[in-house]
């Protein structure tokens, strides 16, 4: 399956845009709307800089190719759209986490659809270096909206 406008939509609407390099919650360095490394390989670094919304959502796009192929390569059952774009959320936002080992994985590929959307919310989410108490709740909303995405039809 390949990423929607929704997909798009739906990690900006998560991933607060920033211009200037940052560190993320797992000590990345990030650019635009959690972008870690540029098209041409380059991770980002300290003092870099993009120019303006419409550069985040070209990295941002590039940024979900990889997560794309990571969901189409693990899931073997069928998926709505809606679905495919939550697990790509998913997989973009846990990043180092293992979605090939993950609950979500193992219950939607033994096509326990219900099980697999209860697992989203099961997601760690403090496994990153939470800086600030207010994220972690914004990861758990997130996953409520990431789940809440994978039901609708």
């Amino acid at each position: 399956m390949k990423i929607s406008l929704n997909a798009l939509r739906h990690v900006k609407g998560f991933e607060e845009l920033r211009l200037n390099a940052y560190k993320d919650n797992f000590g990345n360095w990030t650019l635009g709307y959690g972008t870690i490394r540029f098209p041409n390989g380059k991770r980002v670094q300290e003092g870099d800089r993009i120019k303006d919304e419409a550069e985040a959502c070209e990295l941002l796009l590039y940024s979900l190719i990889s997560p794309a192929r990571i969901v189409n390569s693990h899931v073997n059952v069928r998926l709505t759209q809606n679905q495919f774009d939550c697990l790509v959320s998913i997989v973009y936002s846990i990043r180092g986490l293992a979605f090939g080992k993950s609950e979500v994985l193992k219950r939607l590929n033994e096509a326990d659809y219900l099980g697999a959307a209860a697992a989203i919310t099961e997601i760690p989410v403090a496994k990153c270096r939470m800086r600030i108490k207010r994220e972690l709740g914004h990861l758990k909303r997130r996953r409520l909206k990431e789940r809440e995405l994978f039901l609708l039809i």
